[in-house]
């Protein structure tokens, strides 16, 4: 079975389902995040065809969203534009870039949304792309203002562009690995088949590889991704960590802070949730039941409590 045969990485309602007009709302609320993750990045791409390019003080050209979304340790640290940190994911340098950056996040990132729920899974995906950029910009602060010169460091200009959706892509791929290692990914370049787990390790090592070793002209793009692929093992891990991320106003973990008219389920038992967990890293999460699903969302909300 091939990878675009396995049920996780569908997404969206099953043929022949009928749903009324007076649902098309929420049908429309029902796309996954995970596909409108891909909508927004080709969406912003193609605009970004259209617009006029222009030039920065810094003589960077670009359109008006290049200029003002990139990320780089001039714009975002010294200036102290920290949106940046969010805005580059969703910016492409060509459509190459794009399509390899979608493809990931097309066939893998199914997967972790069913695993983490919609909003942790944004929350996932926004905080490894972060932890992307993060990297970057500390490794070309020890290559600029450090004046550091060990393998690995960025002695670029600090205005050194950054773009790009492949740091939360890794941080996907590193999620997968965790949640079902041992499922079989068919790889496009060279055509093989691995196992989940070889193929995301594989991806880091040959990342590092080329920051550290070969020092390669994209150092800067794997400083990223390895930033993102650490975020993802850490995350994956410690789920409930992510709660808060788009709590502005109040603190969701704080007792008496669950939505009206639900009822916390029973707690499943230690036995029972590993059970579940050594199960999906068996066979993969589309191997579970409704019943089993249930006993790792009531785990993840009593992690998150």
């Amino acid at each position: 079975m091939g990878i675009y045969d396995r049920d996780y990485v569908r997404s969206g309602p099953s043929q022949g389902t009928h749903q009324p007009p007076a649902h098309r709302v929420a049908r429309f609320r029902m796309v996954s995040v995970n596909t409108w993750l891909i909508i927004i990045n080709i969406l912003v791409f193609v605009v970004q065809l259209n617009l006029p390019k222009g030039t920065t003080s810094q003589y960077l050209l670009g359109d008006p969203l290049f200029i003002y979304g990139h990320f780089s340790t001039f714009e975002g640290f010294q200036r102290l534009e920290v949106w940046r940190l969010v805005t580059f994911q969703f910016l492409h340098a060509n459509i190459t870039h794009l399509f390899f950056n979608m493809l990931g996040l097309w066939i893998f990132g199914s997967l972790v949304e069913q695993y983490l729920g919609r909003r942790k899974y944004l929350a996932f995906y926004l905080v490894c792309g972060i932890f992307g950029g993060l990297t970057y910009l500390l490794l070309n602060l020890l290559g600029t203002a450090g004046g550091l010169s060990f393998p690995g460091v960025l002695p670029n200009h600090t205005y050194t562009p950054l773009v790009g959706a492949s740091a939360g892509v890794f941080g996907v791929i590193m999620a997968c690995a965790f949640i079902s290692p041992n499922s079989v990914v068919q790889l496009l370049f060279p055509p093989i088949p691995l196992k989940m787990r070889t193929m995301a390790y594989g991806y880091v090592g040959l990342a590092a590889f080329n920051l550290f070793i070969a020092r390669g002209q994209n150092q800067g793009g794997d400083a990223a991704h390895l930033g993102g692929a650490f975020a993802g093992y850490f995350f994956i891990r410690n789920p409930h960590l992510l709660t808060d991320f788009f709590d502005l106003f109040n603190d969701s973990r704080k007792q008496g802070s669950k939505p009206r008219g639900k009822r916390a389920g029973k707690r499943p038992s230690e036995s029972d949730v590993d059970r579940v967990l050594d199960k999906v890293r068996a066979s993969g999460l589309h191997s579970l039941s409704d019943r089993e699903k249930a006993v790792l969302r009531e785990a993840s909300r009593s992690k998150s409590a």
